[in-house]
């Protein structure tokens, strides 16, 4: 018995990991030319936008199966590095980060900890994914400790522990990812003491913390550009935060509470340069709010420009392709105007899965492993083809696609895939 996203368990037997029915081995064939990394949680950007080459056509079937392997249990999502694959994963009692190889998924080395995170609802294994920028690894194991590490070697350049003693765990475990801001290192987990954090992307050494505190969420810090200004947004239970991410001084609070479990987990999403979108599940919905400040002192000013019932993005992220959002309400994926809240289509259900933006296409994995492609057309819902992809273990893991090759995993299996064929 496993969760999958909603609150129905999920009941039955585990089954062999078995490719797509329409594809074929590539492994032995050539690897094109890597011209990028898929180097952060959500893509390159952060924001669920896959970078196109100038050849890129349409999808309309199933990609070609590449290779498969065996990995541990966990719900990080893939990144890469050249002709890396890298994600973390549970192997006994380490949690491992670990680097395979593009080609046939062969494993190159693995930094690990010993530590396990196991909980009722989300199951066994690490939820953080790794983060490459200049040319380094940084990872945040579920035991509070960061680390930096040499992806061409598979060394530990340093690590360090973000959490203070007697530190209180998120319910489903340490799950941001590190974000990478200039020299710094920034991380969110919560506490009595510092909620945000940041180090020297070079040698670990703690530059400031924040004096905002309180329980750690499942968000991952991220930058939003708003009034012209850099606005580093986080969050501790039961409110939206932002800092200025040169000093980790606060510059506004914003209430935002959740139904049963008052932890944000979806990221906030910029929707112009003094709007952004906040969503959450749990019968939430989605709020746009506006920014500005006071002509008098500067103060910033907040407030709701729309709210809708029809985005509860519970912890799949939407994305915003040409003023439209296109995400899951709970299960079932929607189209909605940024501008105004306007609920423009209501599409099929998906399960709780991971939404990318691929051209005029939306990439969806859904949490039994079945790949689906969508139009992003907000006039109508357009199903191009929907297929399984990885065996049907619960799959809330992100993929990467690069250069044509999609990177797919779940509990049990991690596997290349090939759409330039």
């Amino acid at each position: 018995m496993e969760w999958r996203g909603g609150m129905v368990p999920h009941i039955g037997l585990t089954s062999p990991a078995g490719a797509p029915e329409n594809s074929s081995s590539h492994q032995g064939d050539p690897l094109r030319k890597i011209t990028g990394n898929w180097s952060q949680f959500r893509g390159p950007q952060r924001d669920g936008h896959v970078p196109l080459a100038p050849t890129h056509q349409p999808f309309t079937e199933l990609p070609a199966l590449r290779w498969q392997r065996v990995c541990g249990e966990g719900h990080s999502s893939i990144i890469t590095h050249d002709q890396q694959v890298i994600t973390l994963e549970q192997k006994g009692d380490r949690e491992c980060l670990t680097a395979r190889h593009l080609s046939d998924g062969s494993e190159l080395w693995e930094v690990s900890e010993t530590t396990r995170w196991d909980d009722m609802m989300s199951g066994e294994g690490p939820r953080s994914t790794p983060t490459l920028a200049n040319g380094k690894i940084y990872s945040l194991f579920s035991n509070g400790v960061l680390a930096c590490i040499d992806p061409d070697k598979g060394k530990t350049m340093w690590k360090t522990s973000v959490i203070e003693k007697g530190y209180d765990f998120p319910e489903w475990g340490i799950s941001a990812s590190p974000l990478i801001w200039k020299e710094q290192v920034i991380i969110n987990p919560g506490g009595e003491y510092g909620a945000v954090k940041s180090y020297s992307s070079q040698s670990g050494k703690l530059l400031w913390q924040s004096q905002l505190s309180g329980r750690g969420v499942y968000l991952s810090p991220t930058i939003l550009p708003l009034l012209g200004e850099d606005h580093l947004i986080t969050a501790v239970t039961g409110k939206i935060v932002s800092l200025d991410p040169n000093n980790g001084k606060t510059r506004w609070e914003y209430p935002w509470k959740i139904f049963l479990n008052n932890a944000q987990i979806v990221q906030p999403i910029a929707l112009s340069d003094n709007s952004f979108l906040l969503a959450a599940g749990y019968g939430k919905g989605a709020e746009c709010i506006s920014l500005s400040r006071a002509p008098e002192n500067g103060a910033y000013l907040l407030e709701s420009q729309w709210t809708s019932k029809d985005l509860k993005a519970k912890f799949s992220n939407p994305v915003l392709k040409d003023g439209h959002l296109y995400g899951f309400s709970e299960n079932l994926l929607v189209c909605i105007e940024a501008g105004t809240g306007q609920l423009k289509w209501r599409g099929k259900k998906y399960g709780y899965g991971r939404i990318l933006a691929c051209g005029e296409q939306l990439i969806i994995l859904g949490n039994t492993g079945v790949l689906s492609v969508v139009d992003a057309n907000p006039e109508n819902f357009r199903e191009v083809f929907s297929g399984a992809l990885l065996s049907d273990a619960r799959c809330w893991n992100g993929p990467a696609l690069i250069d044509g090759y999609l990177i797919a995993r779940n509990g049990e299996e991690i596997a290349c895939f090939d759409w330039g064929k």
